[in-house]
């Protein structure tokens, strides 16, 4: 059974180091989703975050440009690092659950 436990706690250090990585990656990203308004028949692209318990909403620019389509990647980009975020929890917890039987 020690090998079983070894592996696991391998297992475990590797999830922890991933974890921290994929939270410092998204340190940087901006937080909340974004929204599209239309006014004056033209479509514009705002980012919604909560702040002080209010939600907010920054100006980003026109649907179709430059800055619009960099925030939408960004935002995309840490909607992923979120999802891969839970995935190593829900493994992490699973893990430790594991490591339980050894006490």
């Amino acid at each position: 059974m020690s090998i079983v436990f070894d592996i696991l706690e391998e297992e475990k250090r590797r999830l922890l180091s991933l974890k921290a990585r994929y939270e410092q990656q998204l340190f940087g990203l901006p937080k909340g989703s974004l929204s599209r308004k239309k006014r004056w028949n033209r479509e514009y692209l705002y980012l919604a975050y909560r702040d002080s318990g209010k939600v907010k909403f920054e100006y980003i620019g026109p649907v179709d440009s430059d800055a619009a389509q960099e925030v939408e990647a960004t935002v995309r980009r840490r909607k992923d690092l979120e999802e891969k975020l839970s995935q190593v929890e829900e493994n992490l917890a699973d893990v430790e659950r594991g490591l339980r039987g050894r006490r």
